[in-house]
């Protein structure tokens, strides 16, 4: 297997700003940041100090992701449709309120307002669900993305995410996915950041993009420039779809993850010219922005987690991942690497998400056959490994 990528040379003292420099000593033309908490600190910023193009919102819009209760407050002044909220400080203060919205509406969603790993959100039904909920905030390692808490209301719909790129050139949307949090099949267990997800959504409405645009991207967009700000980089927006079609549930500066995959497999275009041309390097073929090419039939993506996923507790044994998973030979199949650890030749699972598989075929039950029988496969020598068996399932009953 030849490695995609080169590790810096750089410790773990090394700063943005070092990055950075180091991307552009070594020539690279465009820097595409994948996670969060790089752009939550600064790295685009860096980037655009050292005149770098750089595919990732800078920190102070960043905050849509990194800040909830900013998110909240941007949504609000743009009139996108989003559930009643309020902002909390305290643990005292997240109890009172929390029950005083399950008393009023039978439900609420209590989430930190910092980064948590996509682990930070609990909707809560009953008291029990609040206790436990809080507890996680404040005494599990969550307590500094908690010193903000946003309390809302329980949304009704169905659930998805939309993806679009923004810059320079015309908004290019990438679509729909339908990402699964709970980490047990049926939606049940805690939240997760990400256990399996699908693309397309053919439960949506043929419109569904455009109420998107005009309804969510599209006023955020005005309220940022209201604010001096402007977005570069992919804007993830979760989505609560019902009769009266959407609403936010949150913010993603970034790609995500498993959406990233399903997404980027399902999708004939090439992302490198699409990013380009955001950033305005170069411009697009005529009619490229448009739906993509190809993209026909269905994607399915799984994650393997270890079992000691989400929260880390309990041991987790190790185990040794064939190298020929990695070869992804042909487009309509990927293995993503992400707890994995290269020791002395061996692919070796670490703790926390271990493996994204993703598979595209014809229809929902070509790509469910081909991501399971891969699964299968791969995890009959590995105890206690945890993955969803209903990713699409519904799409195929």
């Amino acid at each position: 297997m030849d490695s995609l990528g080169q590790r810096l040379d750089m410790t773990h003292e090394a700063s943005l700003t070092d990055v950075a420099r180091y991307a552009k000593n070594q020539g690279i033309s465009l820097v595409v940041v994948g996670p969060e908490q790089p752009l939550a600190e600064g790295l685009a910023d860096a980037c655009a100090l050292l005149q770098l193009p750089c595919f990732g919102p800078l920190k102070a819009v960043a905050q849509l992701e990194s800040s909830k209760a900013f998110a909240k407050d941007v949504m609000q002044a743009a009139g996108i449709p989003t559930a009643a909220y309020t902002t909390v400080h305290g643990e005292a203060a997240c109890r009172k309120t929390a029950e005083e919205y399950l008393a009023a509406t039978g439900g609420a969603v209590i989430k930190a307002s910092g980064l948590a790993s996509g682990k930070g959100v609990f909707v809560c039904t009953n008291q029990a669900a609040i206790d436990e909920g809080i507890e996680r905030l404040y005494r599990s390692g969550m307590a500094k993305a908690a010193e903000t808490v946003v309390i809302e209301q329980i949304l009704q719909g169905r659930e998805c995410s939309f993806f679009v790129f923004l810059g320079q050139g015309p908004a290019t949307p990438l679509g729909f996915a339908v990402d699964h949090k709970r980490l047990r099949d049926h939606d049940e267990g805690p939240n997760t950041g990400g256990m399996g997800c699908y693309t397309p959504v053919p439960w949506l409405p043929a419109d569904a993009s455009d109420q998107v645009m005009q309804k969510v991207v599209e006023p955020l967009i005005e309220e940022l420039k209201r604010r001096g700000l402007t977005y570069t980089g992919c804007l993830y927006v979760g989505l609560m779809w019902s009769v009266d079609g959407p609403s936010v549930v949150e913010f993603n500066v970034r790609l995500g993850d498993p959406e990233a995959e399903v997404l980027a497999v399902f999708d004939r275009r090439d992302w490198a010219q699409l990013i380009a041309a955001q950033l305005g390097l170069s411009p697009l073929p005529e009619g490229f922005v448009a739906a993509g090419r190809d993209n026909e039939g269905a994607a399915v993506a799984v994650v393997l987690a270890s079992p000691c996923y989400p929260f880390g507790e309990g041991e987790s044994k190790r185990f040794e991942i064939p190298s020929f998973i990695f070869e992804n030979n042909g487009p309509d199949f990927c293995a993503c690497a992400g707890a994995v650890r290269l020791e002395h030749g061996k692919y070796m699972t670490g703790k926390g998400r271990v493996l994204t598989l993703v598979a595209r075929g014809k229809d929902f039950a070509t790509a469910r056959q081909r991501v399971y029988t891969a699964i299968h496969d791969l995890t009959a020598q590995w105890q206690g490994i945890q993955y969803r068996k209903d990713i699409g399932l519904s799409l195929v009953e």
